[in-house]
């Protein structure tokens, strides 16, 4: 029994130690506490290749808006799922997989009868509104893979898969309302349950309806909510439809005064972020409505969240936006759930279009729809910007729980920054203050601060410290305590 409980214990601090660093990000806007010349920017990834077009029958009329790619961590391989849909305009789930995130696959997996063969990549999902996510704490293999979609004559249904590939629906509806955009669903790390964000409508003060994304916590997807729709309850889709929802469940993020009139929230695309789920981020299309309800252009923005329900959009500048006329992408873009860590990068893949919303005709005279990789800089979302004749910035306190200081941060060639640590009160560390620091200059994302007195952080183990910048020309991602060997 002894030797069990040291083996216990033992086990217990081997994960503690193993546990990924705490990353300090700008995610939150609350977390400098004092700032002067510094601003908040969203920071757009690179748009690189297309990574996947539309060249088979069931992708005739075009790869649709939603996608989801996972890193499988038994393989390594990248999978990538995403909706299509053919000339007669009916809409299938399809699947790629990648070993190099560049190079993409369609295999023929013989599952579906498309027009009497099984050559083909699809899965046998029809209902485009889900996003593909691996549940390592499913109870059962069968349901390690979870789609949670809407059906209009049901609601928001649970399919579920051992491999991906193969679905079954289950019997019951988890919610009898509708929700036509992609819905996201996944454990969220920093709360009990799952979190499930899904399109909400909203009436404004001049009677037009507008999107918007809510939450609805719950233990699981299996047991069906307790909500049902009342006789005040939109049915956009006919009185033989589901509902949609509206104040049933918190709006979380929604469109305000400061963006354009005739705009609203398409998805959310909302994930914990691999390197440290402590952060949630997500990666909305936000559309700018013209003609109608149905009719406009979209871009994709940036958000960031602590717990879920506050979301941040710093300066609200695009994330991923339209192209040139006539190009790719022109009229619309979108970023799908799923961020692949390599090395320093992060990968996001995302479609884009030429057509504007709502325009079949233009897609039946043209096929439209391409899949796009994106790379990000770790922790790069969002940055602390210093301004060109200097800025300083304070953070909340933090625990030192290592024994170097490591900076994610961009300088360019002119620009330059300290880094000193205070007490909670906002006094210098003897040592270990701005005027003690070594000036950093350069581009990286795990560089060691050190100081001219030589201190190491080895005495602040610990305690709790301010961190304090100084410079100018400079971006900070972001920073963190590593334990040296």
């Amino acid at each position: 029994m002894r030797f069990a409980i040291i083996l216990t214990l033992l086990l217990v601090a081997f994960r503690l130690e193993a546990a990924p660093p705490v990353r300090h990000l700008f995610l939150d806007p609350a977390f400098l506490t004092e700032s002067e010349g510094v601003q908040l920017r969203v920071n757009p990834p690179q748009r690189r290749e297309v990574v996947i077009r539309a060249d088979k029958p069931w992708e005739k009329l075009m790869i649709s808006f939603y996608l989801t790619v996972l890193d499988d961590p038994e393989t390594g391989t990248l999978r990538l799922w995403y909706i299509c849909r053919d000339a007669k305009n009916r809409p299938n789930v399809a699947y790629a997989e990648s070993t190099d995130g560049l190079t993409w696959k369609k295999p023929n997996l013989g599952i579906v009868d498309y027009e009497g063969s099984r050559d083909n990549n699809l899965v046998g999902l029809s209902s485009l509104e889900g996003a593909v996510y691996r549940d390592e704490q499913a109870t059962t293999p069968e349901e390690r893979y979870v789609y949670l979609t809407h059906l209009i004559t049901k609601g928001m249904v649970r399919f579920h898969s051992p491999d991906g590939l193969h679905w079954k629906e289950d019997d019951t509806a988890w919610l009898p309302f509708g929700a036509d955009s992609q819905a996201i669903a996944f454990r969220q790390p920093t709360a009990a349950g799952w979190a499930v964000y899904l399109r909400g409508w909203t009436k404004r003060d001049d009677g037009s309806l507008y999107r918007t994304v809510v939450r609805a916590m719950a233990p699981d997807l299996t047991t069906p909510l307790p909500i049902r729709p009342s006789e005040d309850s939109r049915r956009l889709w006919g009185k033989d439809k589901v509902a949609v929802i509206g104040d049933e469940f918190p709006t979380v993020l929604a469109t305000d005064a400061t963006d354009p009139e005739n705009s609203d929230v398409y998805t959310n695309s909302i994930a914990p972020y691999p390197p440290d789920p402590r952060w949630l981020v997500g990666f909305p299309s936000f559309f700018q409505r013209e003609k109608s309800r149905g009719d406009g252009r979209l871009e994709v923005q940036c958000v960031g969240s602590r717990d879920g329900m506050t979301w941040h959009r710093y300066d609200r500048a695009s994330y991923a936006a339209p192209g040139f006329p006539g190009t790719e992408n022109a009229n619309m873009m979108f970023i799908g759930p799923g961020l692949i860590v390599r090395g320093e990068e992060i990968w996001q893949y995302g479609t884009g279009f030429r057509s504007r919303h709502g325009d079949v005709a233009e897609r039946k005279r043209q096929t439209d729809g391409v899949v796009y990789r994106f790379v990000q800089r770790i922790d790069g979302f969002v940055s602390a910007d210093f301004d060109l004749t200097g800025g300083k910035a304070s953070t909340r306190p933090v625990p030192v729980d290592g024994t170097s200081l490591r900076l994610n941060a961009d300088t360019g060639a002119l620009g330059l920054l300290r880094t000193g640590l205070a007490d909670e009160s906002g006094q210098a560390i003897p040592g270990f203050g701005l005027e003690d620091a070594v000036p950093f200059q350069g581009n990286a994302t795990s560089a060691e601060i050190a100081w001219k007195s030589g201190a190491s952080l080895a005495s602040l183990r610990g305690k709790t410290v301010t961190v304090q910048f100084s410079g100018a020309r400079a971006k900070v991602y972001g920073f963190r305590f590593e334990k040296t060997p």
